[in-house]
């Protein structure tokens, strides 16, 4: 018999991350993408405006976006990414040209949105898990 290596038991002592589903994987790049355009559309709002509410009001809504992404596994967890495309369509009140880049992302958070909702009921459907682990 042979002994296990250091390596097999550190692989074997760490926790088994759960998978992720199709509605938290679409979810979260979605929010990435919003994160660097939110960072450019701070530099920009600084950049024409040089007035601080602008560029501090993009970086709270970067900020929360990131802060969410780990509620995106919840069930619940779109509902709070739902909230945050508010806040990134609000931002338009701080500079209105962002309203034409937060209508690309919205629309790119829907269509991901209805995506994973398709994804997810057709495994359900194949009596699969919707997270995507294999069917019990």
């Amino acid at each position: 018999m042979s002994e296990p290596t250091a390596e097999a038991e550190g692989t074997a002592k760490r926790r088994a991350r759960p998978a992720r589903g199709a509605m938290e994987a679409l979810l979260r790049i979605v929010h990435g993408l919003e994160v660097a355009g939110i960072a450019f559309g701070a530099l920009a709002a600084w950049g024409v405006t040089r007035d601080w509410p602008a560029p501090v009001a993009f970086v709270a809504v970067g900020v929360a976006l990131i802060a969410t992404m780990p509620l995106l596994s919840r069930p619940w967890g779109w509902l709070v990414s739902l909230a945050m495309q508010v806040a990134v369509a609000a931002l338009t009140a701080f500079e209105p040209v962002w309203g034409v880049v937060a209508l690309v992302l919205i629309g790119l958070w829907i269509y991901c949105f209805a995506k994973a909702r398709g994804i997810e009921r057709r495994r359900r459907a194949a009596g699969l898990d919707p997270r995507g682990a294999p069917g019990t």
